[in-house]
């Protein structure tokens, strides 16, 4: 059966897991950057209102010193969690269809 790809085996489990989380990330992130850019071209942009999800600037979060203000989180944050969440879907998908392999078997 040469040609016939298989689609999940012990050792793909990984990227279906990495498929479905990077997919779900994605999704998010896109989903809240188109809202924020109807949202303030709507408002003029006017980066007085603040949309979408808080965002921090660091790990610890709860801190209101370390939000992200609406333009920092419209110009810088938005674009980067977009173009990161995309390039991990793009990669997970690139393995899942066997165009790059993934280091199954890696030993140093």
């Amino acid at each position: 059966m040469l040609g016939r790809m298989v689609l999940v085996t012990d050792e793909w489990v990984e990227l279906w897991v990495m498929f479905c989380a990077a997919s779900g990330l994605c999704g998010y992130s896109w989903y809240w950057c188109i809202r924020s850019i109807i949202f303030y071209r709507k408002n003029d942009y006017d980066f007085s209102q603040d949309v979408g999800p808080k965002i921090y600037w660091s790990a610890r979060g709860g801190d209101d010193r370390l939000l992200a203000t609406p333009k920092a989180k419209f110009l810088i944050a938005m674009p980067f969690s977009v173009l990161a969440s995309s390039f991990m879907l793009l990669f997970t998908v690139l393995a899942l269809a066997g165009i790059i392999k993934p280091c199954l078997d890696c030993r140093p």
